[in-house]
């Protein structure tokens, strides 16, 4: 969605020293309090917390997420009952603050709040105001820790809730008053809930415009009035008439393939109460994940490009998860130089960074690269702070401790097959493990799918560099290629790219490539290919259109494949992506995903 600038909100205080939105006229909160009011319009108004107990994920979305007051009050909600469910927030707001606008607003709207409350809110807001997302359009998923995901989409509503994928079970309608903002209360926003609704939904907001009202009795919702809080009259609750039992959740899982891709899945299973059985045929990180750096940035392209939209997202949700779970993981967040290769790359990157914003993506030129990374560079190009590297084998580790993830390594899967409602994955030593969901991220082994699915298979071998202690690389520089700042005493170059070429020896020819790519980023760096060291050799799984396959193939059966020279980047957002909708939950993206990532899209003949 990244296709429009954001227009950051603004506040100030007004004469009563309430938080006031000059663009529409409207205080952020009720006068008689805000935290009050999200109490009890919106917590005590939707029954919200009778959920917490019951079910394993309380779906919320919330039109208008502003302070964030109402997501606080609901986290605070939750962290106070000590109850078991996860909570998945979605929020649309069209006019986001900036972190440091944020922090301010927040800071005055805590002062009000009960004193022996307001520790426990200012430790979430901190959480909040940590894992905040740059100005940028679009979807926006943070794990804020094990229990609550909140998922801001940065976009005008009407093109915002077409986009989402229920359902939900609470609705807060918490725009500015109809009045004032009548764009977020239209009856034809209003009518899209049903679809968007899970069985007996709830519907909580301060506004009872009684065209708000019969656009939601209209829509199908039973819908009454409350008493109001503060000095308003009446609030409004509405539920949806349709009931139906809670589907039950999978309770175990197995994923074939221990890299990237897969102890990703395993893990976002896990987080979701379900015991996961990794099996792997050599060792975790055995193939294209056992690189010794990887680089996490997003991939600059034209505004709208689907590549762009998926890596940039991935870049920021591995980038949180990290900071989340930060032993053992080396890793940098030291910025990413991108160099253009033409003009019309660079064109389009410069057209992605008028709406982007400085703390995301921001053009350089050659001395101000020079400044940022250290070395002169062969052109100037574009800074993405928030990029790095990450050493992917220890990531692959960290994924997989977890109490509910059990690793089978060097085992092979000789077949798989369905049997009655589970699947039968038949082992080389002829045991058998049976499964109702599973799910396949090996590179290559689409074989063990019942489904031809079609990928390439890239050979590309890496080069490395001894590090100069008195003139060290402050960051990753990439154009056709890329240069990493020195791990562990190396720098590493790469990578190369060989179509149908299984030869597993490194080549000197190949460190002659990587040393003429290193020489397009940093012409005086290194004088001579003789420098280089040889470094691993692996194959990329790749896909035509660059995206990777990812989704359902048949009843419990689920691929994450294809992730090609972006795994690092790409897998960890998907995983999330998968274990979302495997388990009916709002996805990190918008719903047109499915169809975009839907791993039939490259089947030859179709599933048996």
């Amino acid at each position: 969605m990244f296709n429009s600038k954001l227009q950051p909100a603004q506040w100030r205080c007004d004469e009563e020293g309430h938080l006031y939105a000059p663009e529409f006229g409207d205080t952020y909160a009720s006068r008689s309090g805000a935290w009050g009011q999200a109490d009890y319009v919106f917590i005590e108004g939707s029954a919200v917390a009778q959920r917490w107990h019951t079910q394993g994920c309380v779906r919320v979305l919330e039109t208008g997420f502003g302070l964030g007051v109402n997501f606080l009050a609901i986290w605070d909600s939750l962290r106070v009952s000590a109850g078991t469910a996860r909570l998945h927030y979605v929020a649309i707001e069209k006019h986001p603050f900036t972190r440091d606008d944020l922090r301010t607003a927040l800071d005055h709207a805590l002062s009000s709040a009960d004193p022996h409350r307001r520790v426990g809110l200012q430790a979430l807001a901190e959480q909040l105001l940590k894992h905040w997302p740059p100005m940028l359009s679009g979807f926006h998923a943070i794990e804020l820790d094990d229990q609550v995901t909140l998922t801001l989409v940065f976009a005008d509503i009407n093109d915002a809730l077409p986009a989402l994928r229920g359902p939900f079970d609470v609705f807060f309608l918490d725009g500015f008053a109809p009045d004032r903002n009548p764009e977020m209360w239209s009856k034809a926003l209003l009518t899209q809930l049903p679809a968007l609704a899970a069985p007996a939904a709830q519907v909580a907001s301060w506004c009872v415009a009684g065209a708000v009202r019969r656009a939601l009795v209209d829509a199908g919702f039973v819908v009454e009035k409350r008493p109001g809080f503060g000095g308003k009259r009446d609030a409004l609750a509405a539920h949806w008439p349709v009931t139906a039992e809670l589907d039950e959740l999978p309770t175990e899982a197995i994923v074939i393939g221990a890299g990237i891709a897969g102890v990703s899945v395993a893990r976002q299973l896990a987080r979701r109460g379900i015991a996961v059985i990794v099996i792997e045929q050599v060792t975790p990180a055995a193939g294209g994940s056992g690189n010794p750096v990887a680089i996490v940035r997003p991939e600059l392209g034209a505004i709208g490009n689907p590549v762009t939209e998926i890596t940039a997202a991935g870049a920021s949700w591995l980038r949180r998860w990290i900071n989340r779970h930060p032993d053992g993981v080396p890793h940098a967040w030291c910025g990413v130089l991108r160099i253009a290769r033409d003009t019309r790359k660079h064109d389009k990157m410069a057209q992605l960074a008028a709406i982007a914003s400085e703390d995301w993506l921001k053009p350089v030129d050659v001395t101000s690269a020079e400044e940022l990374c250290g070395w002169p560079t062969a052109a100037d190009g574009f800074f993405l702070s928030e990029a790095g590297w990450v050493a992917p084998p220890r990531l692959v580790k960290a994924m997989l401790d977890h109490p509910l993830i059990t690793l089978r390594s060097g085992l092979k899967v000789g077949n798989v097959e369905r049997h009655d409602q589970t699947w039968r994955v038949t082992l080389a030593d002829e045991s058998v493990i049976e499964t109702s969901l599973l799910i396949i991220a090996t590179a290559f082994d689409t074989g063990l799918a019942p489904a031809r699915l079609t990928m390439g298979r890239a050979r590309g071998q890496l080069s490395q560099l001894p590090a100069r202690a008195d003139h060290p690389l402050a960051m990753v520089i990439c154009r056709d290629g890329y240069v990493s700042p020195a791990v562990d005493g190396l720098h590493t170059i790469g990578a190369t790219l060989q179509h149908d070429d299984e030869d597993a020896l490194a080549r000197r020819a190949d460190d002659i490539e990587n040393f003429e790519r290193l020489r397009r980023l940093l012409p005086d760096f290194v004088s001579d290919a003789s420098q280089l060291r040889s470094g691993r050799v692996g194959w990329r799984a790749t896909t035509q259109d660059r995206l990777p396959l990812v989704g359902n193939l048949a009843p419990g059966l689920y691929a994450t494949l294809g992730h090609g020279a972006r795994g690092m980047t790409t897998a960890p957002l998907c995983a999330e992506f998968l274990a979302a909708m495997i388990c009916d939950e709002p996805l990190p993206m918008g719903r047109d995903w499915v169809e975009r990532l839907d791993p039939t899209r490259m089947i030859r003949g179709g599933v048996e």
